[in-house]
């Protein structure tokens, strides 16, 4: 070991042993200096490998590694911000130099090694040697992200959600400009788009200038139209509709039942229209109230609605796995040519029931399906090939089953009629009915508890009552009675289609079915 000089140390291994051992070449040195410290711990040291560097603050770099280590972390389990930040409440600055002499002879290796040695010791030993090129640090990081831009704590805006029980008046006063109302009254096409956007479900969102005033007023009701309200230069208000204000992203979430579903699902970030969603998806398949349990795995991938930086809502439940007891349930959403939606299994079946049994929701069942039935109006044998169901005239009538409208019009005993063609050979009839639902016709789709008509005595009846038949291959059935499929299967050309736009959904769902299996919660925010 060569002795030491000006507290530096020198190796005996040779230039080409360093340089097969770390493969410096073309390697910059990097030495950090601090400018104003002559403390004795900040001394210069040469490694073993010949390398020059200054160690200051182990703390600090270590530091460094481990937020690298994190942000990498995080960034695998999906599209989140990474930010990186130096201390803010460090005051001293520091320096970078980059020795040229390293970057010299790691491009030159045929030069002397006793040279390059000397160069170091003279560099080393003297810090004013030009041969060093000093870069200060900037007292503040250069801040970076990836992914969507980060949600500012205290926002410019303000939101509400509207009730069922709101009015204009309420709403103004819910974001504190009601004063503005009143205003706003003065323009009949404003107020009247107003009064039209006061229903349940509408997002509200408000934001002022730096005077106070309110600056802009956004209302959506389908979440891809905005009635946008702002001020204008000359202090008054202008009114038109805009599409794609709000920002629609995809969010994943899983969580273990361990204090109940709906706890759960909020600490995983699950607002509680998206699990209302699910227990009535998978309703059909576990008993809510007596078969959930303490270890039951949930997933589900949805929609999150955005507005100028700020997460406002979520939209519709895409896809979800339930593990009840360790049977494994799945549904993806798939969206119909008229823009209906409903749930299927991954291969193409109805979650729900195919059919519900009764059309009129606690109903009285006034006469039953009976071939041999004695007609209460002609006073002859005449079978009943359907279920009579009492109820007040004008109670609404709900289809029973996703279909196609057959036939829709007056139909001898029957009355006003309804009948509804289903797959694989169902349809059902609605007699006796007082009047249709508004601008239903034949050919329409109507879906599973679609309200489609109401309660008459129409044709052959002695008294307000609906009478419901369902039939397979126009072969009838008793309703009450008959075993129904478990549920429908798509058309081939729906089926198709199913499977090109659920493949993305369902790998999803087996990726954050492993994350789950090993009890790994993903939080919504993960992803997007």
């Amino acid at each position: 070991m060569l002795p030491a000089r000006n507290n530096v140390i020198l190796s005996e291994n040779s230039w080409e042993d360093i340089v097969n051992k770390y493969k410096l070449y073309r390697d910059l040195e990097i030495v950090i200096r601090d400018t104003d410290s002559s403390d004795t711990n900040n001394s210069v040291k040469a490694s073993r490998s010949g390398k020059t560097r200054v160690i200051k603050n182990n703390a600090k770099v270590s530091w460094t590694y481990r937020t690298a280590l994190a942000a990498s972390i995080f960034a695998f389990f999906g599209n989140i911000p990474v930010q990186s930040h130096l201390l803010e409440h460090a005051t001293d600055s520091q320096i970078f130099s980059v020795s040229n002499i390293i970057q010299e002879n790691t491009l030159n290796p045929k030069k002397n090694q006793d040279d390059i040695q000397k160069e170091l010791i003279a560099a080393t030993s003297d810090a004013s040697n030009p041969a060093s090129l000093e870069l200060t640090l900037p007292k503040h990081a250069i801040e970076t992200y990836v992914g969507h831009t980060i949600k500012v704590a205290s926002s410019k805006w303000k939101t509400y959600h509207v009730k069922s029980y709101d009015n204009l008046t309420n709403i103004f006063h819910k974001i504190g400009y009601q004063e503005v109302l009143n205003e706003l009254k003065k323009s009949e096409d404003t107020y009247k788009e107003l009064k039209a956007l006061n229903k349940y479900g509408t997002i509200v969102r408000a934001s002022s200038n730096d005077n106070g005033q309110l600056s802009k007023l956004v209302f959506t009701n389908d979440k891809r139209n905005s009635f946008v309200i702002s001020l204008t230069s000359d202090k008054n208000y202008s009114s038109q509709w805009k599409k794609k204000v709000f920002e629609i992203r995809q969010a994943r979430a899983s969580f273990t039942i361990k204090n109940g579903l709906f706890f759960d699902g909020k600490r995983a970030g699950l607002e509680n229209k998206i699990i209302q969603e699910i227990v009535k998806v998978f309703d059909w398949d576990i008993d809510f109230s007596h078969d959930i349990r303490v270890g039951d795995k949930v997933t589900a991938v949805f929609e999150e609605l955005y507005h100028d930086g700020d997460k406002v809502g979520s939209k519709d439940l895409l896809a979800a796995e339930f593990i009840n007891k360790k049977r494994v349930l799945r549904t993806v959403r798939y969206t119909f040519s008229d823009g209906k939606s409903d749930y299927f299994t991954p291969d193409g079946r109805e979650m729900k029931k195919a059919f519900i049994r009764t059309p009129i929701p606690h109903a009285r069942v006034s006469s039953n399906f009976n071939p041999g039935r004695f007609h209460p109006v002609l006073h002859r044998i005449k079978a009943h090939k359907g279920t009579d169901f009492a109820a007040r005239r004008g109670t609404p009538i709900m289809a029973t089953g996703n279909g196609t409208v057959k036939f829709i019009g007056r139909k001898g005993g029957y009355g006003n009629m309804i009948i509804i063609a289903h797959r694989e050979g169902y349809t059902t009839r609605y007699g006796h009915m007082s009047r249709f639902k508004k601008g239903l016709k034949k050919g329409d789709k109507v879906y599973q508890s679609d309200i489609i008509g109401y309660v008459g005595s129409t044709g052959l009846a002695t008294g307000p009552h609906l009478h419901y038949e369902i039939r397979k291959n126009n072969n009838p059935m008793d309703p009450m009675r008959a075993s129904l499929p478990n549920s429908m299967s798509l058309s081939s050309r729906e089926l198709q289609d199913f499977r090109n736009k659920a493949i993305n959904l369902v790998l999803q769902l087996n990726v954050l079915h492993r994350f789950v299996e090993a009890n790994i919660e993903i939080d919504s925010a993960i992803g997007g």
